[in-house]
């Protein structure tokens, strides 16, 4: 029984780092309309330079962490004008494009100039979140917890961002009709940064707790993220904040016992397979898209 706890846990968590690549994602879907296939390549980056920050000022975690979150929003608003004129236009699939290109060359950026290639450890005092937790045989880190954690808190701060706040409405109002919008006086341009800037926050502290949790990072970090939180939006349905949380965590423990419970690789056959059948039974996802 202790074992199964273990592996629900860790499925919690797993699913969690899903969940929180999954809301970026889906935000800038409602902000913007962009299937931003590079957000999980960002977070990677961010990553990266935290690690180099931490590397020369002699492990200074402060430096490290804030390092990571400047790093995830920088460079979700600087990919904000590559989509504008896109959106502007409604050419949404070329925005799929555009996202694609992103994510090779943050990959190559990575794989050429931060380490020679070869993976990145964090320091000890960062990997684990400060220490073991036990409840009787189970035992998992703090970074566990902080996961956990903040995926609720994200989920719960963001709808009520988006629904609750005047600017969380011009936001959705620019995405659902923009010329109305406009008419309104809802800035373009000023609003699409807005969004993108809260994406960006939001990249940032999944780089830290990925850190936190994983303890390393690598060029290829990116890509495996990207196609699972890609998948679990269609899966839960394009846009869908809500759906995707839950969607995702689903994911992460069946994975989770995938690995522990059946031989060989049938964790990814388990988590495509899966996938595959509810996007086949209801195209529009398992909670249905919000475009």
């Amino acid at each position: 029984m202790s074992v199964f706890a273990a592996q629900v846990i860790n499925g919690i968590v797993i699913g969690s780092i899903y969940a929180l690549i999954v809301l970026g994602t889906n935000l800038l879907v409602v902000v913007r309309q962009v299937v931003h296939f590079g957000y999980a390549h960002i977070v990677m980056v961010s990553m990266a330079i935290g690690w180099l920050a931490l590397s020369h000022t002699g492990e200074n975690l402060v430096v490290g962490i804030v390092t990571i979150l400047l790093a995830g929003i920088a460079i979700t608003i600087l990919t904000e004008p590559l989509f504008r004129r896109l959106v502007e236009r409604k050419s949404f699939l070329e925005t799929v494009i555009v996202a694609q290109g992103v994510a090779i060359i943050l990959t190559d950026v990575v794989s050429h100039f931060f380490n020679k290639g070869v993976p990145m450890s964090f320091p000890q005092s960062l990997y684990g979140g400060g220490g073991m937790v036990r409840l009787g045989l189970v035992s998992f880190t703090w970074a566990n917890v902080y996961v956990v954690a903040v995926g609720i808190l994200a989920v719960v701060l963001l709808v009520y961002f988006l629904y609750r706040t005047r600017q969380g409405r011009a936001i959705r109002a620019m995405a659902q009709n923009t010329e109305v919008a406009r008419v309104l006086g809802i800035p373009f341009g000023k609003t699409g940064i807005y969004g993108f800037a809260v994406a960006g926050i939001l990249a940032g502290i999944v780089g830290v707790l990925m850190a936190m949790s994983i303890g390393s990072v690598s060029a290829e970090l990116g890509d495996s993220y990207a196609v699972k939180g890609m998948i679990l939006v269609l899966f839960a349905g394009m846009g869908n904040l809500k759906g995707g949380l839950i969607s995702a965590v689903f994911m992460g423990i069946a994975e989770s016992m995938a690995i522990y419970y059946l031989p060989g690789r049938w964790s990814q056959a388990v988590f495509f397979g899966v996938l595959m059948l509810v996007i086949l039974w209801r195209p529009q996802g398992l909670f249905g898209s919000r475009t």
